[in-house]
């Protein structure tokens, strides 16, 4: 009895190392920023057709903590049906943000809750000067919504130390930054 339970052990081990690699094997190699998937929509209150270049890009070494501000911030602004935006932005959350947050579903329905829902489709916006320190960065960014109010958020991004995405810079927070309301962070 003592042997059959080994030989189950082991054979339990070796399923669940080929399971292991199965799914670490069905991550796609991470793309450059030049790779862009584009998506095509039309909006049923409007004829015009617009094009999404920020479509589910993902982080690279090769982008700067400027650039990825600037991903996010075209992303949010150019957001679709198919929440294209948000799925870009939650691809440049850190790790640990996407383990604070959880799966995509409950991503797409923090940033429309009343603290970040004036990111999706704003009409414009100005950022500060970037600050970084070493692995971090902070981004000061005010938007001006389609209502023409305006709304600060600090962005924090931080260099991966190590896994998968050594090396890229990652949004580890977004801070509203507002007089009216509590201060949240994601």
């Amino acid at each position: 009895m003592k042997g059959l339970d080994g030989i189950v052990d082991k054979a339990l081990l070796a399923v669940g190392l080929l399971l292991l690699l199965v799914f670490i094997g069905s991550f796609p190699l991470m793309p450059e920023q030049g790779q862009a998937q584009y998506t095509n929509y039309t909006s049923s209150e409007s004829s015009a057709a617009s094009a999404s270049s920020w479509s589910y890009l993902r982080p690279s070494k090769t982008l700067t903590p400027q650039e990825v501000v600037q991903i996010q911030l075209k992303a949010l602004q150019q957001n679709d049906g198919s929440d294209s935006g948000i799925i870009t932005v939650f691809n440049f959350s850190s790790p640990i943000s996407k383990i604070s947050v959880g799966p995509i579903e409950h991503f797409r329905v923090m940033v429309r809750d009343p603290v970040y829902k004036p990111m999706l489709n704003f009409k414009s916006y100005k950022k500060g000067n970037m600050v970084i320190t070493g692995k971090s960065a902070y981004q000061l960014v005010v938007l001006t919504t389609e209502n023409d109010i305006k709304v600060a958020y600090l962005f924090m991004l931080a260099r991966q130390t190590k896994g998968y995405y050594k090396g890229c810079w990652l949004t580890v927070g977004v801070v509203r930054l507002d007089d009216n309301r509590p201060v949240y962070s994601a």
